[in-house]
């Protein structure tokens, strides 16, 4: 939609997952400036054919904000472009950064990048974390192999290639999600900055962000918060008329406990990392 007619988004938060995107797009929506879509991550871009613009548009509370954020981290996913034409290859095929560049022109593009290694194990207890807990340590080679998405999302240098292809690299911010971590708020200045907007008023305490504890929800958990947004009232009673036992499994059943699964073979799947750091260094200038 570049030209005459407005993109519904302008900006966007690529990935990767598990590095911190929830995290920074709280922060960026407290600005007046920002307007993230809701959902965080539409897939909008994304899916094999693109849903009607009507849709898109429904994700976005305030069209007229001057930053209109989409964080999709599947727009990271993308299968590598040495792997095009093998059938079984994992990666999304879609053309997500032609996409992009015919939505918006010239878009602002953020890619969070982090140790693969350490990105890997957390997306991997995120996704064993509702499943029964194993009774010792997981190989983490092994659940690469078994799941080879898990690794394809952590091959920054492919993902970045693919967006090359189409956007320059003085287009496309890259952050570390180490120093994210460390001094959030040097990053979401050097963030805003890139944006053109100012980063006053954004608190970086994330204990005071909403969105940042969103993803530790069940689906219960959800539907929960959703009910005590629509009938503010309906917690307060319900917690003064359960039983305080019955109040812990309610928690339970709410929350998403931390997993603590134990993985091996990290320094092995560093090694099976390394050329991609190396290229993502030389690419980005930074070391991950």
């Amino acid at each position: 939609m570049p030209g005459d007619t407005p993109s519904i988004a302008n900006s966007f938060l690529i990935g990767a997952q598990k590095s911190g995107t929830t995290f920074l797009a709280a922060l960026l929506d407290q600005s007046a400036d920002v307007c993230v879509s809701s959902p965080k991550e539409p897939f909008y871009f994304s899916q094999k054919v693109l849903p009607p613009p009507a849709e898109y548009q429904r994700c976005f509370s305030n069209p007229a904000a001057k930053i209109r954020l989409d964080a999709s981290t599947t727009y990271a996913f993308l299968r590598p472009a040495h792997a095009l034409d093998i059938k079984d290859a994992p990666g999304l095929l879609a053309p997500v950064p032609q996409r992009l560049r015919d939505h918006a022109g010239s878009p602002k593009l953020i890619y969070i990048l982090r140790d693969p290694v350490k990105r890997a194990i957390s997306a991997l207890r995120h996704h064993m974390r509702t499943q029964p807990q194993p009774s010792g340590p997981v190989s983490l080679m092994a659940e690469l192999k078994r799941d080879p998405m898990v690794e394809l999302i952590g091959r920054y240098a492919d993902q970045i290639e693919r967006y090359l292809e189409v956007f320059s690299r003085e287009e496309i911010l890259f952050l570390d999600f180490d120093e994210l971590t460390r001094d959030p708020e040097a990053v979401v200045a050097k963030t805003c900055t890139y944006l053109g907007i100012d980063a006053e008023g954004i608190d970086v305490d994330p204990t005071r962000s909403e969105k940042h504890s969103a993803h530790r929800l069940t689906i219960a958990g959800r539907w929960a918060k959703s009910v005590a947004r629509h009938f503010p009232g309906a917690t307060r009673k319900l917690k003064s008329t359960l039983p305080r036992r019955l109040q812990g499994q309610v928690v339970e059943a709410v929350i998403k406990r931390p997993s603590e699964i134990v993985f091996t073979d990290e320094a092995q799947v560093a090694e099976l990392y390394r050329s991609d750091r190396d290229r993502v260094l030389a690419l980005t200038g930074l070391k991950i």
